[in-house]
């Protein structure tokens, strides 16, 4: 994981934004961020989570699911009716995850080396 990108994420704070940690006796399981942002199109507020990371040890657990729905709940609070976030396209792992969730793919961001 990039710290770097991480503690961008975390200092970002020109949008209401929460971090939610799950742990279990003192011991960290994972960790949301989540915050708000105007949608380019609509100009409707929405939720969105740019970082979700659960242990390797905690995977399989229910612990990312938690997570999911405490960021969902605040950004509710806030009147986003939508929750966004991007994954990588090779990471079928965890689409399969958000999409079981009740994700939908929306949009495909497409790259080519020059």
């Amino acid at each position: 994981m990039q710290y770097g990108y991480i503690a961008e994420m975390l200092a970002e704070t020109s949008h209401p934004n929460a971090t939610f940690i799950a742990e279990a006796n003192n011991v960290s399981l994972g960790f949301i961020h989540v915050r708000t942002h105007k949608d380019s199109i609509s100009g409707e507020t929405c939720g969105t989570v740019p970082l979700l990371a659960v242990s390797s040890k905690s995977q399989g657990l229910g612990i990312g699911k938690l997570l999911i729905n405490h960021a969902e709940k605040w950004a509710k609070n806030l009147g986003c009716r939508l929750l966004h976030l991007e994954v990588f396209a090779n990471n079928k792992k965890a689409d399969s995850f958000y999409q079981d969730l009740g994700f939908k793919p929306e949009t495909v961001h497409m790259i080519k080396p020059i």
